[in-house]
């Protein structure tokens, strides 16, 4: 019997939609190596970008945003592994093509599929780079298995040095109450984005809309990371806030994050 606790999709032929969206939006990218690791809380869909000229420096790893996937980095890889090996992780628990199989409880599970995948990758330390939530899960992840982080990036985390915006939560809501029309529920997608329109004739668009209107997350609300934890932190941090975020006060968050 499935965990109700565990994500899924709303239907096999709405996965088939997203995943013909994924398809398209990785021709957009390097080829790459394709993995499936196995951890403790699902497989973790991951990929590969080696780099040979590499010269043993410790390579980067790509956390990606809420309700998207690899692709959404299809802009950035040409230049990341260029110097470096590039790891990319769907998340578990998200869309995406990662197959969730145990209930994530809590923060420490959420770093926990993580440092298994790492650790079964065989890397010692990684350059952990994430977008929005996946800023979270790797402020999350270099708080609890701070010894596996050569240097943190984080560009425009939520939750990690202030809560995101009550607008934002408050159209989070419709996506839990799929009764509701789609237009209503991108709403959310327009606010994080900036944007008035959803270009879904794009992949990746279509992508992330896909994901966020199909795959009900069932996922531990993200834990403020503290100052403690913060202050705690050893490696080299790097953080992007955008000047008109829709989802925080950057002005905030900065200030939060230089103390």
């Amino acid at each position: 019997m499935v965990s109700k606790k565990i994500g899924k999709w709303i239907s096999a032929e709405k996965y088939k939609e997203y995943l013909s969206a994924y398809r398209e939006a990785m021709k957009k990218i390097p080829e790459s190596e394709s993995l499936q690791i196995k951890t403790s809380y699902g497989t973790v869909q991951t990929y590969c970008w080696e780099n040979n000229n590499a010269n043993q420096k410790f390579p980067i790893l790509l956390l990606p945003g809420k309700s998207s996937g690899t692709p959404m980095w299809y802009a950035n890889l040409p230049d990341l592994y260029q110097n470096r090996t590039v790891y990319a992780f769907d998340a578990l628990g998200d869309a995406g093509l990662s197959e969730q199989d145990r209930p994530i409880n809590n923060s420490f599970d959420q770093a926990k599929w993580i440092d298994e995948t790492i650790e079964k990758l065989n890397l010692s330390k990684v350059h952990v780079m994430g977008h929005s939530f996946g800023g979270w899960l790797s402020a999350n992840y270099a708080s609890l298995f701070p010894q596996k982080i050569a240097s943190l990036i984080l560009i425009e985390p939520v939750f990690t040095f202030q809560m995101i915006k009550l607008v934002i939560i408050l159209k989070s809501i419709p996506y839990n109450m799929r009764f509701l029309p789609k237009k209503w529920r991108q709403g959310l997608l327009r606010e994080i984005s900036g944007s008035q329109d959803i270009d879904t004739s794009d992949p990746v668009a279509k992508m992330i809309d896909d994901g966020a209107n199909y795959y009900i997350s069932n996922l531990p609300s993200p834990k403020l990371i503290t100052r403690k934890q913060m202050q705690s932190w050893k490696f080299p941090l790097y953080v992007a806030f955008s000047d008109n975020s829709g989802v925080h006060n950057s002005s905030k968050a900065l200030r939060e994050a230089e103390i």
